[in-house]
């Protein structure tokens, strides 16, 4: 298990680091996480996962930055040439600048990432270093890893320390897990068929479970698009 840490704003050095010849016994000596050893209960499951009620919020109280992402995206099909990210960012942000973040590497954990005790040393490592801090503790996982994560948090006493961190699935698992229940609530409805006058039927099958993305997104906006079109 590799964990990395970003910093905001950043620290950035100019010392050169000489290159040396080490050992991978040398290296475990640096630094380690304590393995802390994990027992699922037996109703080690989502069953006591319990969502609050929502908020009614105005249009004031919400954020709206998230449609600019999704407006970058939508233009890359509307109009050619387009700016990159950054270049793009510096067009339509304006205000304060936070600073350039940077990238720290952590002690890894020598064990399978999908081992429940791999996961739960490294939340209870990530929880330790949060309070080090006096700052939340939050943490981005892959779709099999946050739903492991996840379990083990909702699984937790009241009063564990766990119970604070925020768990968060990474914005490419997301996006893939949007895309796969797009297939799912539009089973039956023509959809394989139409794109597969484009795309082979293999390549139409990775599209509707998620995992071929790019191809997807410009699939369905071109569905979209069609059905606008005609409709």
């Amino acid at each position: 298990m590799g964990i990395m840490a970003a910093v905001t704003p950043g620290s950035f050095g100019t010392k050169p680091i000489p290159r040396i010849d080490v050992t991978s016994e040398q290296i475990a000596l640096l630094a380690k996480i304590n393995i802390s050893y994990y027992k699922p209960s037996e109703s080690n499951r989502m069953a006591s996962c319990v969502y609050s009620n929502l908020r009614k919020m105005n249009y004031k109280d919400v954020d709206c930055s998230f449609t600019i992402n999704l407006l970058w995206k939508v233009s890359w099909s509307l109009c050619s040439p387009m700016p990159g990210w950054s270049g793009y960012m510096q067009m339509v942000q304006e205000g304060t600048y936070p600073g350039k973040s940077s990238f720290v590497f952590l002690p890894m954990i020598d064990l399978n990432p999908s081992d429940l005790s791999c996961i739960y040393s490294t939340l209870t490592f990530i929880c330790k270093e949060a309070h080090r801090y006096q700052k939340p503790p939050v943490v981005t996982f892959d779709q099999p890893l946050y739903w492991k994560a996840l379990c083990i948090v909702i699984n937790e006493k009241t009063e564990s320390y766990l119970k604070q961190i925020v768990l968060r699935l990474g914005g490419f698992h997301t996006e893939m897990s949007f895309l796969g229940s797009i297939s799912r609530l539009m089973a039956g409805s023509g959809l394989h068929e139409v794109l597969e006058t484009v795309y082979a039927s293999n390549g139409v099958n990775h599209m509707l479970s998620g995992k071929a993305v790019s191809r997807a997104v410009r699939g369905f906006m071109m569905v979209k698009t069609h059905f606008i079109y005609f409709s």
